[in-house]
């Protein structure tokens, strides 16, 4: 189990932001998740939903049909599930929102509505797990999210792009580490710019996060 307490700190807000419900062991896994990479930008910094790609940096970008608003999500988080080996995005709308791996590595996911994605590329090879806590202190467990699919294995945070050579600014874009990649699929125009990262990951207990994810 991964234990330290700032990377606790940083996901402890998702996982005691809704009331906490039962988990039935044969459901997927829900959970929101941080990118771990000392010493770097990202470090314990979110991973959010936003254009149907996947960002460190920028907020969660939500929609809801509902009048009143009242009566929609909070919508303000990025929520995951995964399960057998799949992974999709906790939503209400219709048909849900799968996530997915573009031939060129982009952690993308799929529109509201729609289950189409581009010809090639991996919607499975998706593992999430948390270890079950023994501490009996009430602390809160923390796990792993990982692709492994495609040919190549893990996450990349790319950056927007780079000044005077440098790492950053935000926002970084979310890539799987895939032969596919290339120096133009990144948005610094090189992939050497981007940092690998291990995805962290907290249970989220609650209701549905949102509605769908633009």
């Amino acid at each position: 189990m991964i234990s330290s307490a700032s990377t606790l700190l940083a996901l402890l807000p998702l996982a005691l932001s809704t009331p906490i419900n039962p988990r039935n062991n044969n459901a997927p896994l829900r959970f929101g998740a941080i990118a771990a990479r000392s010493a770097s930008p990202i470090h314990l910094q979110t991973i959010n939903a936003n254009g149907q790609s996947f960002w460190i940096g920028k907020e969660t970008a939500t929609y809801c049909p509902l009048d009143p608003q009242s009566q929609c999500p909070p919508g303000n988080q990025t929520v995951f599930s995964a399960g057998n080996g799949g992974a999709s995005l906790d939503v209400v709308v219709p048909g849900g929102q799968s996530i997915y791996v573009a031939p060129n590595g982009k952690l993308s996911y799929t529109i509201a509505h729609s289950a189409s994605i581009p010809a090639g590329s991996a919607r499975e090879t998706f593992t999430a797990s948390i270890p079950a806590s023994n501490d009996g202190d009430g602390s809160v467990p923390l796990g792993s999210f990982t692709f492994e699919g495609l040919g190549g294995s893990g996450f990349l945070a790319c950056p927007s792009h780079k000044v005077d050579g440098e790492q950053g600014p935000f926002p970084y874009q979310v890539f799987a580490g895939v032969p596919g990649l290339k120096d133009e699929d990144v948005p610094s125009g090189c992939k050497s710019d981007c940092l690998g990262f291990s995805a962290v990951i907290a249970e989220y207990k609650g209701d549905a996060a949102a509605w769908q994810y633009t």
